[in-house]
């Protein structure tokens, strides 16, 4: 705002330069030329009479430089301290005005008031107690100012303030202060500057700016609450009467819409509406407090604050229930949900204002006419918006109840369905009532009526239907809708007929209850015909006759009188031939003669509009027909023609829920026929086709079934691939994985095989043995593999898997542990093996050691399962470890700095190490070939007989002759 301030002293300097013409005058009426000589002094005697100045007469114009020489030459000639301080001042004033008038002309800041600054700091350095200094202050600091050196004025402004707190200048100093203050963002400090400017009056010419300021103050300190007082004040001196704003001038219009919508803002930080409450039970009532929360709900508005913005008005209206405006903020909190989409408080809060201001409320009872005006457009807008929602919204309900996914609904639940619909159609009709009875003159009162009644009969309130609908069909002059209320009328007794208690059917004097609801139908009937003679429908009640031949069963008389309809010249109404052909349908049906059914109900269909409702019923009714067909030709032993008629259901009705049946039976009945492969082609068709029909779900079992039956086991294994997927359950989920791995590998698909085996092993460690066997088909495929990594995992799994198996532990478990470990020890084994004897030989033979270690623990390991056919092998293969370590002891490098007899020496000491180790070699090989006497002689009990034979030949090394004879010993 400081931004502003050289703006107005240059519009200052201006005038002071324009004026300054007259000072020469006042001047020289004090001082004389310093080259005249002394006269005498005068006397009063001498003194000329008074002569008033001519107003006319132009006065010369003098520059500001020669006002400057003149004034210095007087203090060039005099000693008149009193004389020459005013004329030092004056000069400061000059040379104030000379920087203003340059400032204007040069339109730059910075170097015009250096003379002014000096000329001002002198006089007051010299004369620190003269009285007239806060003048001299106030200059100054409009120099620092204008200069652009703000601090330096601040400076000066709070000597003024401090020092002169009476002068005449403290207010507009005060104001400076703040205003430099604030637009530092010392909001603390510009606020109580502000205030020191308020607290000099109303009658200051900143009080206005400055509460205004003020309240800027305290809500960039973030008191919201304390600046709703200054803001308040503010709007207590602009705001008229009648709170039209518009109506102030210009700049009072946007001043006082400023200040509303900043207090919105801090409304809005604080408590919203109930801040407006509170505030105003302290401060008291205002005449704008509508435009405060009308403000307020605005600003809530273009923030999106939906929700807030309705809050905004509802506390206006729960606070002033009876004023004028309530009704018409309501409207504005309806409009707040409107633009925030919510569709259900919109609704409700419009039953909300009909209830409150309603004609049958209290208020409209209480208020003029006039006050009335006010609220009819919005009742105008919401009672038909209301009674449509709800007219719309029951029909949606019964429709609902109708469709055929709603048939298995429990009765219990279509019952509560039901009694919601009928309290919709209810509300609506209630709100059409109404309408008509607070505007009976307006046009839409007939329309209003007709839906009343469509509402009342959709209620089943059918005495009110017939009544309303006989109003709008024989009162009023309607085209457009009196045809329809006759005819309304007429399906309003028919339903009505439908609701008597059966105690209506018994005979008494002659007629039932029944009976005359029926003759009263009837001469309503004739009312409509003869009212509307023209109508297309009145051909309609020839139809009745076949409709009730058919409820009453009798079937071939209901075929006849339905036939004589449809041959019709010129054909009836496409509506009554369509109610025709369905009632030689349904009769068919009944009497068996599916075949007559069947074109019965494909008439039907070439008669009905492509978006008729009844279509998808009638192309269930034709579905079912065919499917009949199916099942009687299924019953006389023709499978082939019934799998025919199965398939034609699809074919005549698509979008019928039968057809996926049908569809399904015939690939069963493939299925018991034993023929997979037109089976599986109409299986695969069916899930295409129906990827969502429940149905579907029991496809790919029999797919599997199918695909076996035929030897395809990948696509066997796709399926059940998919059934693992898809399925929930969770024990189908686990047999199907596993299934699907064996048909792959029975299809040689090794790698699918694999992914299956190993997300079967993973996902599934029960059942025991199952898992077990899941974890060997992978060793051994990725065996085939190559794949020796992946294959040992596994093997260690299983070794596992057996350890921690307990109770469950099997044979086979323990045999395939087995097999699992002795691979792992011929691992073993082949390091051992490729660890050499080198020199030095201590540490060599110690690695060598190591890894002996190693080996024979995990043969160990394989001879402690007990499965004779792994024990065999690892003690072959101990026994082979101990004749190694003999042999490469034997072989092993020889130092090279060994003479003969040395290196003789050397030998001996070796063979002295390794003959133990041949020794034991032998010992566990007898071990071993002692199992033949027990009669084990497998390949490694035969591999110990050969290493015998080569470790003791002269025991083992013979060779086995065969006698003649030999068998005669059996």
């Amino acid at each position: 705002m400081s931004r502003l301030m050289p703006l107005r002293y240059l519009l200052l300097a201006t005038v002071v330069v324009c004026n300054s013409g007259c000072s020469m005058m006042i001047y020289n009426s004090y001082f004389s030329d310093s080259d005249k000589e002394a006269e005498p002094q005068a006397t009063l005697a001498d003194l000329s009479p008074a002569i008033m100045p001519d107003k006319t007469a132009e006065l010369p114009a003098v520059d500001l430089d020669t006002l400057v020489a003149t004034y210095e030459e007087v203090l060039e000639v005099t000693d008149d301290a009193d004389i020459r301080l005013r004329v030092q001042r004056r000069l400061a004033g000059l040379e104030m005005k000379r920087g203003e008038q340059q400032l204007y002309e040069q339109e730059a800041v910075g170097g015009q008031f250096g003379l002014a600054i000096s000329a001002y700091q002198s006089l007051l350095n010299n004369h620190p107690n003269h009285p007239g200094n806060d003048r001299l202050l106030y200059q100054l600091s409009k120099a620092y100012d204008l200069e652009g050196n703000s601090d330096q004025s601040m400076l000066v402004l709070d000597q003024l303030v401090t020092d002169y707190p009476s002068s005449g200048h403290y207010g507009e100093a005060q104001f400076r202060r703040a205003e430099i203050f604030f637009s530092r963002g010392d909001y603390p400090n510009a606020g109580l500057a502000y205030n020191e400017v308020i607290r000099q009056g109303a009658n200051h010419q900143h009080y206005q700016n400055a509460l205004y300021m003020y309240g800027w103050s305290l809500f960039k300190q973030e008191r919201y609450r304390a600046s709703l007082k200054p803001f308040s004040q503010v709007l207590d001196n602009h705001v008229p009467a009648d709170n039209n704003v518009q109506t102030l001038e210009r700049g009072q219009r946007e001043l006082t819409q400023d200040v509303f919508k900043v207090m919105s803002i801090v409304f809005s930080y604080l408590d919203g509406a109930n801040t407006i409450a509170e505030v105003y039970d302290s401060l008291g009532e205002r005449h704008y407090l509508p435009l405060l929360y009308d403000n307020l709900g605005q600003h809530y508005l273009k923030q999106e604050r939906y929700r807030d913005s309705a809050e905004a008005y509802r506390a206006y209206i729960n606070r002033y229930p009876s004023a004028d405006q309530s009704p018409v903020f309501y409207a504005r909190l309806i409009d707040a949900y409107i633009a925030g989409g919510f569709p259900d408080d919109v609704l409700q809060e419009k039953e909300n204002y009909i209830n409150s201001y309603g004609i049958y409320s209290d208020y409209w009872q209480q208020k003029t006419e006039q006050s009335r005006d006010y609220i009819r457009p919005f009742l105008e807008q919401y009672l038909p918006e209301l009674a449509r929602h709800y007219h719309a919204k029951a029909q949606g309900g019964r429709e609902g109840l109708a469709a055929p996914k709603n048939n298995q609904l429990k009765q219990q639940e279509r019952t509560r369905l039901e009694a919601v619909a009928v309290s919709d159609f209810l509300t609506a009709g209630n709100y059409y009532q109404q309408f008509i009875d607070t505007f009976p003159e307006d046009d839409q009162v007939p329309e209003m009526h007709f839906l009343f009644a469509e509402s009342r009969f959709e209620a089943g309130v059918f005495d009110e239907a017939i009544e309303a609908y006989e109003v709008v069909a024989y009162k009023y002059p309607d085209d457009k809708r009196g045809a329809s209320a006759g005819y309304s009328a007429i399906v309003a007794y028919g339903f009505l007929l439908q609701q008597l208690p059966e105690a209506s059917k018994q005979v008494v004097d002659g007629i039932s209850v029944e009976e005359t609801w029926v003759r009263l139908k009837i001469a309503s009937q004739l009312r409509f015909a003869s009212t509307y003679q023209y109508d297309p429908r009145a051909a309609a009640v020839l139809t009745k006759s076949a409709e009730e031949l058919l409820a009453l069963k009798e079937y071939q008389h209901a075929i006849a009188a339905a036939r004589q309809l449809t041959r019709r010249d010129p054909p009836a109404e496409q509506g009554l031939r369509k109610t025709a052909w369905i009632v030689i349908g349904h009769s068919a049906f009944e009497l068996q003669q599916y075949d007559q059914a069947e074109n019965a109900y494909q008439q039907t269909l070439q008669v009905l509009a492509p978006n008729d409702s009844d279509r998808q019923a009638i192309v269930d009714r034709l579905a079912a027909s065919v499917y009949k067909q199916a099942e009687q030709a299924l019953a006389a032993g023709d499978a082939v023609l019934a799998v025919k008629q199965f398939l034609r259901v699809a074919d005549v009705a698509p979008s019928s829920a039968i057809s996926a049946t049908a569809r399904y039976d015939a690939a069963n009945t493939l299925m018991a026929s034993a023929n997979y492969g037109s089976a599986i082609v109409v299986m695969d068709a069916f899930r295409n086709d129906y990827p969502d029909n429940p149905l579907s779900a029991d496809i790919p079992a029999k797919m599997v079934v199918a695909y076996e039956a035929n030897g395809e086991w990948a696509k066997a294994g796709d399926e059940l691939t998919a059934i693992y997927q898809s399925s929930e359950d969770e024990a189908i989920k686990q047999e199907s994985l596993y299934q699907a791995a064996e048909n792959y590998a029975k299809a040689g698909d090794k790698p699918t095989a694999i992914l299956r085996y190993r997300s079967y092993a993973h996902a599934y460690p029960q059942p025991f043995p199952i898992a077990m066997e899941a974890r060997y088909q992978l060793s051994e495929l990725y065996l085939d593999a190559n794949e020796d990594y992946k294959r040992r995992f596994w093997l260690k799994k299983m070794i596992a898997a057996d350890k921690g198996a307990g109770v469950e532990r099997t044979e086979r478990s323990r045999y395939l542990a087995a097999f699992s470990s002795s691979v792992l020890a011929d691992d073993e084994y082949q390091r051992f093996k490729q660890q050499r004897l080198t020199l030095p030989l201590k540490n060599s033979l110690k690695k060598k050691k190591s890894a002996l270690d190693k080996t024979l623990k995990a043969y160990n390991q394989v001879v402690d399962y007990g499965v004779e056919e792994f024990a065999t092998l690892a003690t072959y293969r101990i026994a082979s470890v101990y004749s190694q370590l003999s042999k490469d002891l034997m072989s092993s490098q020889r130092p090279g700095n060994l003479d003969a007899l040395a290196l003789e020496q050397y030998d001996i000491l070796l063979e002295e190490q390794a003959f133990p180790f041949e020794e034991k070699a032998i010992a566990i090989h007898e071990a071993n070939i002692q199992r033949s006497w027990a009669g084990v002689y497998d390949a490694w009990v035969k591999k110990s007989f050969a290493a015998m034979s080569e470790l003791l030949p002269a025991r083992y090394g013979k060779k086995e002759r065969q006698g003649d004879s030999a068998n005669a010993i059996y």
